[in-house]
């Protein structure tokens, strides 16, 4: 039963990290939802399994140190020994580890989450699991070589292969956790003036090309958006166009409020796909010349589908057309909000400005956190909003967050996310996408949802 029990702990234990990862790396980011409530199963089954292994281990087989260590000096049964006094010091790593990485990990638990309040931070719960690994690895290693001697295969070749094995993991496991640090610092010389030095170079990559540049000297198209200083992701192409070898046409269409890029080294129909730190690529329907491109950026610019373009960029002419039938107000059809204990809908929601983020935007620009403030003015709920320098592995946020509406409020893992826009893209169709509500301008979407995950 012991070997039936240690072989289903290393699978589960497989499964829980591969998931775990496959969450904090945004693998499967149309399937994030899903593949954490698998992540969160996984982790029951390694927590059971573990207990006992663990009793099973400690109660049935005891290693007689003195004796292996004797062995060990003496050079008797030597790498047996050897190789049980390891794997015992590394099943006490696994124990402390785990320990500490299931303990934090709890956060993703309403209840655990709530009831800490964030005295045990879940950033345990990455930092830890690196060690959690290895220790795992140096422990299965182990014991996979036993099983090697026991069906007497040939010493050399077992030591090859758990060598093998053992450092393959490991590479794995410190390539997932090297810190993906972004580009663009916007560091300076004693002059003042920009310096355009590799450490201050960002990276936009145009159907397959990466094009570097300096993002301390862009300037914005839309400056009834942007401040000086901020800019869009558009403004990057127009900016690359004019000091690369990249041949860009593009004009500002009125009636979808947004510029349109006509072709683009001769070629027509392009989109674009984009992530801050610690995110990841996903679909989206926003427009480009709105979504503020900051430090840590990857941006992508790639060939399209010509019929999904022609999609948004309807949804775009319904949105300008909305907004002038309010008279340039922008007046939400429906605002919902789905968290622990409210499950409210809203309609024609007045949306006012707040200035909120009036470093980086124009005063009156009108973004999606403004929703959920202007509910507040109207006396229809109360939040609060906090400001966030970086959030578990995005080093770089910057960044205000509705923390709290009404009696639910974030805590570990757990908190209020939002999407927003036509219902045609609902949700991860290309509205749900990790934009921050602060900075995220609005023209006059069909809804807007907030709702509560806990991950």
């Amino acid at each position: 039963m012991h070997r039936v029990v240690s072989w289903l702990l290393a699978l589960f234990a497989l499964a829980t990290i591969a998931t775990g990862y496959a969450l904090s790396r945004g693998w499967l980011p149309q399937a994030y939802y899903t593949v954490s409530l698998v992540h969160r199963t996984f982790e029951v089954f390694f927590i059971g399994l573990f207990i006992i292994h663990a009793t099973l281990t400690l109660k049935y087989y005891g290693i007689n140190w003195s004796k292996a260590l004797r062995g060990i000096r003496e050079g008797k049964a030597k790498q047996i020994n050897f190789f049980r006094v390891v794997q015992r010091i590394s099943s006490w790593f696994i124990i402390g580890f785990a320990f500490l990485v299931i303990l934090a990990g709890l956060n993703g638990l309403e209840s655990f989450a709530i009831g800490s309040q964030g005295i045990i931070p879940f950033a345990w719960h990455r930092f830890f699991d690196f060690f959690l690994i290895i220790a795992i690895v140096v422990h299965v290693a182990i014991g996979t070589r036993f099983a090697m001697m026991r069906r007497r295969m040939r010493k050399d070749l077992a030591n090859g292969i758990v060598i093998g094995l053992t450092l393959s993991l490991v590479f794995v496991g410190f390539g997932l956790n090297i810190t993906r640090v972004g580009n663009g610092n916007g560091q300076q010389n004693d002059n003042g003036t920009p310096d355009p030095s590799e450490s201050t170079l960002s990276e936009v990559t145009i159907d397959g090309i990466v094009y570097r540049f300096n993002s301390t000297i862009v300037e914005t198209v839309r400056p009834d958006i942007f401040l000086p200083g901020s800019f869009s992701m558009f403004d990057v192409l127009v900016h690359v166009a004019q000091d690369d070898d990249v041949n860009l046409e593009y004009h500002f269409n009125s009636s979808m409020n947004t510029h349109v890029i006509d072709s683009l080294n001769g070629h027509e129909h392009w989109w674009y796909r984009a992530h801050y730190s610690g995110g990841w690529m996903e679909d989206n329907v926003y427009r480009m010349d709105h979504y503020i491109y900051k430090e840590g950026t990857t941006l992508v610019i790639y060939k399209e589908n010509p019929n999904r373009i022609r999609r948004i960029y309807s949804t775009y002419v319904e949105e300008v057309i909305r907004n002038q039938g309010n008279d340039g107000q922008i007046i939400i059809p429906t605002v919902t909000i789905q968290s622990r204990t409210q499950d409210l809908t809203f309609y024609s929601v007045n949306v006012t400005p707040h200035n909120l983020r009036n470093e980086t935007l124009q005063d009156s620009v009108i973004t999606g956190i403004d929703v959920i403030m202007s509910l507040g003015d109207q006396g229809k709920l109360t939040y609060d909003i906090q400001w966030y320098e970086s959030i578990g592995t995005a080093d770089i946020v910057r960044n205000y967050y509705i923390v709290r509406i009404n009696g639910d409020r974030a805590a570990g893992t757990c908190g209020f996310v939002y999407d927003s826009g036509n219902r045609d893209y609902f949700g991860f169709k290309g509205n749900h996408i990790h934009l921050p509500s602060d900075v995220r301008v609005l023209n006059s979407p069909e809804y807007m949802r907030w709702f509560w995950i806990c991950l």
